[in-house]
């Protein structure tokens, strides 16, 4: 009888003990909507860096307030190179994690913001940051102001190093939050052909 009561009350406490340190965060796979905000338009344009250190993606991207009150939102734009998995059959290996993203630039710039760990306790890359709260305006060091029945216009600015691989972007991700942190708009944008 105490073996039984010691062995269920270890499997209890290694269960409750697993759920407090276990992380989960809810990452939408598919577009979000919102009848709150939509994003009205979107341009890239891609340029040489001053510096010279790699070419640049400029990204603007204009928001829509569609309510009757002035919003407060969070904004981050994660421009990224993904490989893409092309395989002629099914008994080829598919693309490693760690090999599928090799270029990854987020706005604001923190990389560490968006890292996970898999299954495998291996580090990876998500568009999709750990804080939704740390999208604020640049400029101001405050949440983005969307007027009421207006627009509002975020540019972000995306540099890919020169180096032997070189590789410019061909996905970006374009994430909104409430002033609460809820996601209300994720749209994801493929590049393709050349950029001038």
């Amino acid at each position: 009888m105490k073996k039984k009561f010691f062995t269920i009350s270890m499997v209890l406490f290694a269960s409750v003990l697993l759920a407090q340190t276990t992380q989960k965060i809810d990452i939408p796979v598919q577009s979000l909507y919102s009848n709150q905000v939509k994003i009205k338009d979107v341009y890239f344009n891609k340029r040489v860096d001053t510096a010279g250190k790699g070419d640049v993606l400029e990204v603007e991207v204009l928001f829509e307030n569609l309510t009757d009150n002035p919003m407060d939102i969070y904004v981050n734009i994660i421009a990224t190179f993904e490989k893409e998995e092309k395989t002629e059959s099914s008994f080829e290996m598919p693309i490693p994690e760690k090999e599928r993203i090799r270029n990854f630039v987020p706005y604001p710039d923190d990389t560490a913001n968006y890292e996970y760990t898999d299954s495998k306790g291996k580090k990876i890359f998500q568009a999709y940051p750990k804080n939704t709260k740390s999208g604020i305006n640049p400029l101001t060091n405050k949440l983005y102001f969307l007027p009421v029945r207006d627009i509002l216009v975020v540019r972000s600015y995306h540099v890919s190093p020169y180096r032997k691989d070189f590789v410019f972007f061909n996905y970006v991700t374009i994430l909104a939050f409430d002033k609460d942190g809820n996601p209300i708009v994720r749209e994801v944008y493929e590049l393709k052909g050349k950029r001038k």
